[in-house]
């Protein structure tokens, strides 16, 4: 009986090991991927609020729609939304809901402005608090 080769005990040792492992290690990377996500979606939504601030500026009313914007971002067709999770202003990420951004009138403090949004949210709305 010299056979080499694992016992039943060790096998499931290592199969309860690998489990513990996978079981920390996939939260985890859904965090980051949700973190990653509300980064672009910032950068984006920043990008979008700049180019309607100059669009403003020079035209003297606000874009109707985003591509009044293809003068002032390159490459605006393929400027897209993430797809999976981001947080939006709490400790759990949601699905994001959106396939493109949005230019929408937001009332904040009683001011009217015309903001680039997604899923009606604007920059400062994605992220942890």
């Amino acid at each position: 009986m010299n056979q080499k080769g694992f016992a039943t005990l060790e096998v499931i040792l290592m199969v309860t090991v690998i489990g513990i492992l996978a079981a920390v290690a996939v939260p985890r990377f859904t965090d980051i991927t949700a973190k990653a996500n509300t980064a672009k979606i910032q950068a984006d939504l920043s990008t979008l609020d700049s180019a309607i601030a100059i669009y403003e500026m020079e035209t003297g009313s606000p874009p109707s729609q985003l591509s009044d914007l293809k003068n002032y971002i390159q490459d605006l067709d393929n400027l897209k939304p993430p797809t999976g999770n981001a947080f939006q202003g709490g400790s759990e990420s949601v699905k994001i809901n959106s396939t493109s951004y949005a230019i929408t009138e937001k009332t904040v403090e009683g001011v009217k402005s015309t903001r680039a949004t997604l899923d009606g949210k604007t920059a400062g709305e994605y992220g942890k608090k």
